[in-house]
């Protein structure tokens, strides 16, 4: 499949900001209460890499890169996991069934799996636009 080279650097933008969104589940756990104004710099830092994403992806650029199914379905599994960590976290931490230990362990380890998904799927994304 043909790709234009700017679409894989939007997404690997893309993937940055999952990394962003997989910190700030930690730091939110821990720091929430004390910095409020942290929630802030995230936002500021989403909106500035979003609107990056935006210009980059209205240059006008013709390279094109070749992306094998095997890619795009690994990109896609890498997609749909991260989405699916993500909302068992959103739900889990949200009832008040979990104690407060747990709570603990599940913000740090669906944080840590989120960033290495978002980091797994930087590397990917590289791999494609460095080789081919």
């Amino acid at each position: 499949m043909n790709v234009y080279r700017k679409s894989l650097v939007v997404q690997i933008m893309l993937f940055g900001i999952f990394f962003l969104i997989g910190g700030n589940v930690i730091l939110n756990h821990y720091l929430g209460a004390s910095l409020p104004w942290l929630t802030y710099v995230i936002i500021a830092l989403l909106v500035t890499v979003g609107v990056l994403g935006f210009i980059i992806y209205r240059r006008p650029d013709t390279r094109i890169s070749v992306v094998t199914p095997k890619e795009m379905s690994l990109l896609r599994y890498l997609l749909y996991g991260y989405f699916f960590v993500y909302i068992v976290q959103m739900i889990l931490s949200g009832v008040q069934v979990v104690q407060e230990s747990y709570l603990d362990l599940l913000n740090i380890a669906t944080g840590s799996i989120l960033m290495l998904v978002a980091l797994y799927g930087c590397y990917v994304l590289y791999k494609i636009i460095k080789v081919k």
